[in-house]
């Protein structure tokens, strides 16, 4: 990976490119951005800089043999780690266990890497994992190996990287391990942490980083890369733009129609409003029973998803449709329900839809949960339609 692949960011490329050229190369880096903006491609890029031979001011060379083994993710002194589970995929393939590692899934790494340009969400690589019902974890296997890892000399005599890829799905005892190596590193180690949520880091290993806050790739900049990369006319690479909201993956995913998950979540979540509103609720039963058997992380991203429709709805009802980023094809959807999404019950809908994120995140029961989600929706919008006819 090089800088010149990546979206935007151009500050920071500088800002990387300067410490590597003063000597100023931290032991420890936090690249902290939301999905989408660069933070795996800035980490992968800034990686291969420091171990290009001939690199210059502003990027490596992309063709000394350091390079070419980064690019590939070959090098023997740079190690990958990842959330993990158990695979169906990986076991057929003889590569994992009952106690996996991101080493025995590193083909699907160098697969993946390479497809997404490293714009990769959390959810992507379950699915290439093969495991979209279940989350991932970074266990203690993996540390306990990087602690192994550590404790030989460089191949190639520079830097021994770390790329750990979010570091807020690391077990705890995989996280005290972790931080002995980031406390007391060896000579030469540089650890790079890539995290859309830094916040939920452990706060012992965040404290010792050095912080890289990623903004979100400005709406101009992601519109003329679509237009140049894809091939997609201004005005509609104008609106992805604006739909992505600072998110280069989101717009990829948007210009190339890959977005069918956020497109069945937005169904999903039409139809709900829609039953209750009719107030079906033999039908509301059913459709918690259709939710139920999605998988916790199908199911917490349809949380995330519905709220953003509340808040476009909540925009269009006080008249800020602008800044709603509302897809054309949910437009004629928030106009007639914005009305029930007000300053008196968008509290109660954001709650309800925490709450339920928060029951998924704790293991409850997923059809209990949905019937009850369902019925207190049902509830806000009796009492909004109650108060309309007033």
């Amino acid at each position: 990976m090089q800088f010149k692949d990546i979206i935007g960011q151009e500050d920071i490329k500088r800002r990387l490119c300067e410490t590597v050229r003063g000597g100023r190369i931290s032991h420890a880096m936090l690249f902290a951005g939301g999905e989408g903006t660069g933070a795996l491609p800035l980490a992968l890029a800034y990686a291969q800089y420091v171990n290009c031979r001939n690199r210059t001011d502003g990027d490596s060379c992309g063709e000394c043999p350091e390079c070419y083994r980064m690019q590939r993710m070959e090098h023997p002194d740079c190690h990958y780690v990842y959330p993990v589970n158990t695979s169906k995929e990986a076991v057929a393939t003889g590569r994992a266990d009952d106690k996996p590692r991101s080493e025995q899934f590193l083909h699907l790494w160098r697969r993946v890497i390479p497809r997404t340009g490293g714009y990769l969400t959390e959810q992507e690589w379950y699915a290439e994992l093969g495991i979209e019902n279940q989350q991932g974890i970074i266990n203690k296997n993996d540390a306990n190996e990087l602690v192994r890892q550590m404790g030989f000399k460089s191949f190639e005599g520079g830097y021994k990287t770390v790329i750990v890829w979010l570091p807020e799905r690391l077990h705890e005892a995989a996280a005290n391990t972790l931080l002995k190596l980031v406390e007391e590193p060896p000579d030469k180690t540089l650890f790079l942490f890539v995290s859309a949520e830094p916040e939920k880091i452990i706060a012992t290993i965040r404290s010792r980083t050095q912080i890289v806050s990623l903004p979100g790739v400005p709406d101009d900049i992601v519109a003329r890369e679509l237009a140049a990369r894809e091939g997609i006319a201004p005005d509609r690479a104008e609106r992805i733009a604006h739909l992505a909201q600072g998110s280069w993956g989101a717009a990829l995913r948007m210009a190339r129609q890959e977005n069918t998950a956020d497109a069945d979540h937005q169904d999903r979540f039409i139809r709900l409003m829609r039953l209750c509103y009719q107030q079906k609720y033999l039908a509301l039963f059913e459709w918690a029973e259709e939710m139920a058997p999605l998988g916790r992380e199908a199911q917490k991203q349809f949380c995330t998803a519905a709220l953003g429709i509340v808040r476009e709805c909540y925009l269009t009802g006080i008249g800020m449709e602008r800044i709603a980023y509302t897809d054309p094809a949910r437009e004629q959807f928030c106009r007639n329900f914005a009305p029930y999404v007000s300053h008196v019950t968008v509290e109660a809908f954001v709650a309800e839809f925490e709450l339920l994120l928060a029951q998924i995140r704790q293991n409850g029961n997923p059809r209990i949960l949905f019937t009850h989600f369902a019925m207190s929706i049902c509830k806000i919008i009796g009492a909004a339609r109650a108060a309309l006819k007033k």
